[in-house]
């Protein structure tokens, strides 16, 4: 079974190269579907883990939208109009000096928001 910190070690070493996200996403994607069909279920050790998520698959909940994940958290924005994200500093309309924004960092983006 994949473990948090085997996982990525696996899959990135060496380290991949590639043009685009979706390029990256269908690379992913391959790299866990192959591991799943070759590692044991670490409960059901007669079956592989994608032999029970088969299994499962019919029973679980289809999710028609897209996944909209971002990591959010509050900032101030000082009086040069600029907020401070991950070591960087991103402009901002002048009628946000000193209110607070909710940073939205998405895999592709920054979003920032206020009011």
């Amino acid at each position: 079974m994949i473990g948090v910190q085997k996982g990525p070690q696996r899959f990135f070493s060496p380290r991949v190269r590639v043009k685009s996200y979706e390029e990256l996403n269908a690379w992913l994607l391959d790299k866990c579907i192959a591991s799943a069909r070759s590692s044991k279920h670490p409960e059901l050790t007669d079956k592989t883990i994608w032999e029970v998520f088969q299994e499962e698959r019919p029973h679980l909940v289809r999710y028609a939208g897209r996944f909209d994940g971002f990591h959010s958290l509050p900032a101030a924005v000082s009086k040069t109009c600029l907020v401070r994200f991950d070591n960087n500093k991103y402009s901002v309309a002048a009628t946000a000096v000193g209110r607070p924004v909710e940073i939205r960092a998405y895999a592709e983006r920054i979003e920032i928001r206020h009011g």
